[in-house]
């Protein structure tokens, strides 16, 4: 996992000299865990949660006018709460994680101002910090092999983009992942444990000294 982003990094690094627009994007992320234990049993009642996210990087142009491929940060709160009604008990996750994310990002509509784009991504995380709340007691999630590894999210996301200058332009974006399991790391539990994400957000994309291109009307 690690030599995959380090070869994603060192590949847009390569390509730094052509980098055009700068990006920043936060908002929401309603989240959710799917989880299955050795026996196929779930976790009922396992309810969502809203956390937030900022994504900040860089987009680079590609020929054509249309495609953009990006490189940024992320920083996303995630989790989920259930209760046992046989056993009373309380359930309460919040965890955070940090990582890179990269992403392509295609225009295939245009109404007046208005961009309409399609964006796969996909986002390597590692986490931050979490605790589990069981009733009234706290652990920290630190060192647990269900959350303490990384964490490989790919996305699909739309939005429509929206010039404010010729050097400048505001997007809204809604992106939908879901996350490989937690705990593929240790195939003997044979558990499952995915993270499933809706963020919905705001962002702004500013054009770089060099930037051969312009947000304007259509």
């Amino acid at each position: 996992m690690r030599r995959l982003a380090l070869f994603i990094f060192l590949f847009f690094l390569s390509k730094s000299v052509t980098s055009q627009l700068l990006y920043a994007e936060w908002g929401q992320t309603i989240s959710s865990f799917d989880y299955e234990n050795s026996a196929g049993g779930t976790l009922e009642n396992l309810q969502s949660k809203i956390g937030s996210y900022i994504n900040v990087g860089y987009q680079f142009q590609l020929p054509g006018d249309r495609t953009t491929i990006g490189l940024g940060a992320v920083f996303n709160t995630y989790g989920a709460v259930a209760s046992d009604a046989l056993l009373d008990n309380y359930f309460n996750w919040d965890v955070s994680y940090a990582g890179i994310q990269t992403g392509l990002t295609y225009y295939f509509a245009r109404s007046k101002a208005f961009q309409f784009y399609v964006r796969p991504k996909v986002s390597l995380e590692y986490l931050v910090r979490g605790t589990q709340t069981l009733n009234n007691q706290v652990f920290d999630l630190s060192g647990e092999d269900e959350f303490d590894n990384f964490l490989l999210v790919p996305g699909l996301g739309v939005g429509l983009q929206y010039p404010i200058s010729n050097k400048a332009a505001i997007y809204f974006n809604y992106n939908f992942g879901r996350s490989f399991s937690l705990v593929d790391s240790n195939p003997e539990d044979d558990e499952n444990l995915n993270m499933n994400m809706h963020n919905i957000g705001l962002g702004i994309v500013i054009q770089l000294p060099g930037c051969n291109c312009a947000f304007k009307s259509f």
